[in-house]
């Protein structure tokens, strides 16, 4: 008898209807079949636009000249003695 008085009174305009989640929706554990154990899930393969392919590229190291303790210290003398302020040019 309720559900008929229910049907006579639509709900007021600001109610607010609540929709069926996705869990409710979802097929219970009765009326699903589990994978045997040679089964699997067809899953078809993606669209060549969405594949993506890892590409790391690492660049050859610059090759550095050995340089000697000796060419160290002469090239550090050489700038010292341009940056010095008692220098005349």
């Amino acid at each position: 008898v309720e559900a008929d008085e229910e049907e006579e009174h639509p709900a007021p305009a600001d109610s607010v209807v609540v929709a069926p989640t996705a869990a409710d929706q979802a097929a219970s554990a009765e009326e699903t079949k589990p994978f045997e154990t040679d089964e699997s899930a067809a899953i078809p393969p993606p669209h060549p636009a969405y594949r993506t392919t890892a590409r790391i590229s690492v660049p050859a190291p610059v090759p550095m000249p050995a340089w000697t303790d000796s060419e160290v210290a002469r090239l550090l003398a050489i700038s010292s003695q341009l940056a010095s302020p008692l220098s005349p040019w």
